[in-house]
């Protein structure tokens, strides 16, 4: 089963890092004596958006920092590796936009399909053909050296954990 909890976490370390991002630029913007204040607040809005959920992919193929935080990738269904640069973009444009568009409702949503779904699957995960995958059984695994699919006695090792 997927880990709800760990992709709850993620999205929302990638929000607390946009929505202070978000307030740097705000308070920058505003000093500059240009442009209205709609026009600055989507600026800041935008950068602080795609500068928490997309940059960090430039660095860590597949991960955002929440993500890489939890332990998890996004990947192609087919081939399990990090998509494409540009899949990643528009996922994620997709993402926000239809989050704009339903005032949010787009994530209750999510959840349920998080739940709902054996893989773990939503919306964009499935426009885009990707999928979030868990890259250790616990987030505190990788630094115990325990993580998933190195060795068969690893892999006896994890089975019976109350998160399979």
């Amino acid at each position: 089963m997927h880990n709800f909890e760990r992709r709850v976490r993620s999205f929302s370390i990638d929000l607390s890092l946009a929505t202070l991002v978000f307030f740097l630029f705000v308070m920058l913007l505003n000093s500059l004596e240009w442009g209205t204040d709609s026009i600055k607040l989507l600026i800041a809005a935008t950068i602080a958006y795609f500068g928490a959920l997309i940059v960090p992919n430039f660095f860590s193929k597949g991960q955002s920092f929440g993500k890489r935080n939890q332990k998890m990738m996004v990947v192609d269904v087919v081939t399990n590796k990090p998509p494409k640069m540009i899949v990643v973009i528009a996922r994620e444009i997709f993402k926000g936009m239809l989050l704009i568009w339903t005032y949010g409702a787009y994530m209750v949503v999510c959840g349920i399909m998080v739940n709902a779904r054996k893989d773990g699957r939503v919306v964009h995960d499935l426009v885009f053909k990707t999928k979030v995958i868990c890259l250790t059984t616990y987030v505190t695994d990788k630094e115990q050296g325990n993580v998933l699919g190195t060795t068969e006695t690893m892999k006896k090792h994890l089975e019976g954990s109350g998160n399979e």
